[in-house]
């Protein structure tokens, strides 16, 4: 779902944001049935909405906020980053992550040399 915001305050501005919209919906009592069953089918489920919640990514909240999109811009450029270090340090901490599994008290069986050199 997509809106589009604009500040009174300052003109020609506007700002197209996605959410995902949360809906709470409560089933609404159905009609006495009639007394002839077979002249009518019986009547759809009605449901009635109950409460409704907006919710918006963080990067939409900074599409909002910052005027001429820096503070968006340093969001995305701040994922990129956090994504690059969580990559390194699986890259890093991998084989370190297999020797404590392998050698050093996850695998009972084998033994250090055995794991190292076959």
């Amino acid at each position: 779902m997509h809106q589009t915001f604009k500040i009174w305050l300052i003109p020609f501005y506007n700002c197209p944001v996605s959410l995902t919209t949360v809906l709470q919906l409560i089933e609404s009592p159905s009609p006495p049935p009639s007394s002839d069953p077979s002249s009518q089918p019986p009547p759809p489920t009605l449901y009635h909405i109950k409460s409704q919640n907006d919710l918006y990514q963080t990067t939409e909240f900074f599409k909002f906020f910052s005027v001429f999109r820096i503070a968006w811009l340093g969001l995305v450029v701040w994922q990129f980053l956090a994504t690059g270090f969580c990559v390194l340090g699986a890259l890093l901490g991998g084989p370190v992550s297999w020797v404590e599994e392998n050698a050093v008290g996850g695998n009972k069986e084998r033994g250090f040399k055995e794991v190292v050199l076959g």
